[in-house]
C-alpha cells in the first residue's frame, strides 16, 4: 500500500525533530510497528530507476551503519530526512502521531 492511499498531505508531522530524535523515532517503528512503513509512487519509482527494491530500502531503514546527516527539511508539508549509506539515501517522513514512517524517495548514489 503506497501512503497516498492511506493517508491525507494533513497527516504528516510537522514539527521538525533533530536527527537523534528522528532516528530513534525510525529504530521505534521499524522494531515495534515495521508494518506502518508505507512508500510514496514516487519511491516506488525511484527504486525502480536505481534497480534497487523496497527490501534495500528497508534494509537502510534498520541499518545502524545508516546515519542521518541534518536536522529535518521542510517540504511539500512535512519534515523530511535523509538516511545515508555510502551508497544508498532514503528520504522518509513521519506521520503526525509518529506512528508511521513514510519513504518519500531513495536512490543509489553510484548512479
Amino acid at each position: 500500500m503506497t501512503y497516498d492511499q492511506y493517508m491525507s498531505p494533513a497527516d504528516f508531522k510537522i514539527e521538525k525533530m533533530n536527527r537523534n530524535e528522528s532516528r530513534k523515532l525510525v529504530r521505534k517503528i521499524m522494531t515495534l510497528m515495521p508494518q506502518n512503513v508505507l512508500f510514496s509512487k514516487h519511491a516506488l519509482a525511484e527504486l525502480e530507476n536505481d534497480d534497487l527494491t523496497t527490501t534495500d530500502a528497508l534494509n537502510i531503514l534498520k541499518s545502524s551503519d545508516s546515519k542521518i546527516i541534518d536536522d529535518g527539511e521542510f517540504e511539500h508539508g512535512s519534515y523530511r530526512y535523509r538516511l545515508e549509506t555510502g551508497n544508498i539515501v532514503v528520504v522518509i517522513c513521519f506521520s503526525s502521531n509518529g506512528e508511521h514512517l513514510i519513504v518519500v524517495t531513495a536512490w543509489d548514489k553510484r548512479k
